[in-house]
Order: C-alpha cells, then structure tokens, then sequence
C-alpha cells in the first residue's frame, strides 16, 4: 500500500521555499499565481512524485522560462492572420474521459519556414495557457497528426520544444501523447526523437493508427481527417474569444449592416440577415444546482432567402457546452435547430458566456464539406448574430459570482 501524501502541507513547503528566494528571475504575475493558487504549485509536486526539492527546481526552471520567453505578454498582434484562421494546432474534441484533444497537423509543418515556426512556438504556449486557467480543468491529450507526413514536416527541435512545454513547462497537463498514422520510413526519425527524451516523456508517447485511437478518443470525438466524424471547425484561443485579427479588419459599415449588437434588444432585420435565430438576445439554461447539467436548450434558425444558407455556430467557451450540430446547411424556407446544453459545473460563470452565429448565403447549390467551405468564405459575406447566456437554477437567475 502507498504511503499517505499530506499535499496541503508540501504545497505550503514548496510555495514557502519559491517565495524565500530571490524573485527577480521572475514574472510578478506568475509569482503571484504561485503565492495564491494551490493547483499550480500542486501540479508540479504531481509531476516531480511529491518529491519537494525536484518540484521546487521544476517550478524555478518553468517560471525563468516563461519570463524570458514573456508567455503572459502573447497575444492576438503576435500572429499572423492565416495562422489565426486557419490553424494547423489547434484544441478540437475531446477524449473518452473529457479530456481536451489538442491536435498539430504535422504535414502542414515545414521545417524551414522559420517565420511561422516561431508564431507555432508562441501558439502553443497561449493555448497551454488557456487550458490550463479553465475551471474545468482536465489534462490534454497532444495528438501529433503524421498521416501523409514526409522527411520535409519531421522538425527535431520543434518536436523536442513542444514535448519539454508538454511535461516541463506545464506540469501535470499531458494525458497521453498520441502519435497518429505515422510513416513507416520516419521510424528511425522517431527513434532519435525518443532517445532525446527523459523515461516519462518516452512513457507517454503513445503509437496509434485509425483503429487503436479509439482507445482514447470517441468516433464522434475525432476530425474527419483521422477517421472520426467531428465536423466542428478548427478552433484557437483567438476564434473563442471572437478576437481574431480578420475580426480587427472588419469595416464598421459592414458590422452595421449585417450584425447584431450583443447589448440590443431587438432581432435581426429579416431583409439583412438570411436566417430568423431565435431566441433573440438571450440563450437561458435551467439547472438544478451549480454543479449539474443543464436541459438542452435550442438555437432555431429560419432561412428565409431562396437560397441555402450556411452557418456555423461558436461560443467564448467551448469547454462549457455541448452544441450539435455547429455547421450545417438549411436549404430555402426550411429551419434548423441547434442543440446547446451546458456541462456539469459551468453554470456559475456561464452568465459571462457569449454565442455567435454566423451565416452566409450559398448561390450555387452545394453538397460539399461544409467545413471546408467555411474556410473560403470572404469575411465581407457574413452575417453575424450574437447571443448573451443566462443560468436559472431552481428557478432564480444565478449572479455573476466568482468562487474561489
């Protein structure tokens, strides 16, 4: 049997002995992290098996590493656009236990494009980030995407850069590393990259192909790409926080005219939009306590143009809502509902939550990817429709209260 571990007497020791020291090496914004957050310090006493004196130089390494890369000071104006709206790493669906599925498209990597490798470099430490602050916090499984992949995408050192973020950098994040459908002729390229890692790195590499990740990821959990049936859109930081430098690029007349303001009252104009969304302004969930799921609530979209539409819908929190579908087509006169149901524990901050839905018309018949057709579509064609979220539980609207 396992001896006991007293882990809030070793997160006071850790975080005692980071505090002691001299702190100029250091973000204050990470220290501060440290001296409040026990799940950061938790985290790397997990990683390092409670050992207190590898944890505490764990934490020193990772935290000198963020200041001097300056991970807190990444944000949109650090990428490009194409990189932003069509992301090649990228969190989409999740694992069998929850888990966040962040997924990198190696075939897309070349390894001599040092302009957009360093934006990589900067991409997957906002990403980590992001995870890592949620609320419902759960580790990531990485999976590298190796199918069609050939000598010219096999990059040792940004390999080895992202493994070392992975189970150095962020403690206690990575699940499993999945490497997927990888190349018969890049097994001795993989057999160097292992070798430069440590025994738990090499651990948590795992080798699937289209029937093995089934293991760890459901069906309807996985890209088509893999195998799977997902057809949500490639998502990032950026897209989940409608902040995304196509955004910035938006004239105020075309926001005008085809959008909806998240603080009006009223439906979009029937002449100017394709679809009628209902509801209007507000997307209401009941749930019985803060810590349970909600009853599937409904997006209704009429297409009132002779026509079909395309839409697709997104939300600032991804993590907080199960939406099916979030793409689709609805063919002239015909209406369509999309299902949203708020997962067990994210009521109390869903009050802050925002959806949008985006349309736009489709004049030539169409019975391609829709997905893919979403990547094409000029910005200047789209129509937008944004919807505030509000809890009721037990049939009082919650406030807008944060626990700690």
């Amino acid at each position: 049997m396992e001896d006991q571990v007293d882990e809030e007497s070793l997160i006071v020791q850790l975080r005692t002995a980071f505090l002691q020291q001299n702190l100029e090496p250091f973000d204050s914004r990470d220290v501060s992290k440290i001296r409040n957050d026990d799940r950061a310090v938790l985290a790397y006493l997990k990683n390092c098996r409670f050992n207190l004196e590898k944890a505490f130089n764990m934490m020193t390494e990772s935290l000198k590493w963020r200041k001097s890369f300056g991970v807190n000071d990444i944000n949109k104006e650090s990428f490009s656009p194409d990189l932003l709206t069509d992301p090649y790493l990228y969190f989409k669906g999740y694992g069998k236990h929850g888990e966040p599925l962040l997924i990198w498209d190696i075939r897309r990597h070349k390894k001599n494009n040092t302009t957009v490798n360093a934006e990589m470099k900067k991409l997957m430490p906002l990403l980590l980030d992001r995870r890592e602050g949620a609320k419902d916090y759960k580790k990531v499984i990485m999976l590298f995407n190796m199918s069609g992949c050939g000598l010219s995408n096999i990059d040792y050192d940004f390999i080895k850069y992202l493994i070392s973020l992975l189970t150095e950098y962020y403690p206690d994040i990575l699940d499993n590393l999945l490497v997927f459908e990888m190349p018969r002729l890049l097994s001795a390229a993989w057999t160097i990259i292992k070798n430069m890692l440590d025994e738990d790195s090499r651990d948590a590499i795992k080798f699937v192909n289209k029937s093995d990740v089934l293991e760890y990821v459901e069906k309807d959990q996985l890209p088509i790409s893999l195998g799977g049936t997902n057809e949500v859109a490639a998502t990032n930081v950026m897209e989940n926080e409608f902040q995304s430098l196509v955004d910035k690029k938006q004239t105020s007349p075309r926001r005008t005219q085809s959008t909806t303001s998240s603080d009006s009252k009223t439906s979009p104009d029937k002449n100017m939009s394709p679809l009628q969304v209902t509801p209007h302004d507000t997307l209401t969930f009941s749930v019985q306590q803060s810590n349970a799921e909600s009853l599937p609530q409904a997006i209704k979209m009429v297409n009132n143009r002779e026509v079909q539409v395309a839409y697709k819908v997104k939300t600032t929190a991804p993590e907080h809502y199960r939406v099916k579908p979030t793409v689709g087509i609805i063919e002239p006169g015909q209406e369509c509902e999309v299902s949203v149901q708020l997962t067990p524990g994210s009521a109390v901050t869903a009050s802050r939550d925002r959806f949008l839905v985006q349309c736009t018309e489709i004049t030539s018949p169409f019975k391609g990817d829709i997905t893919e057709y979403w990547r094409s579509v000029e910005q200047g064609k789209v129509t937008e429709h944004r919807l505030r979220c509000k809890v009721v539980m037990n049939g009082v609207p919650s406030k807008r209260k944060l626990i700690i």
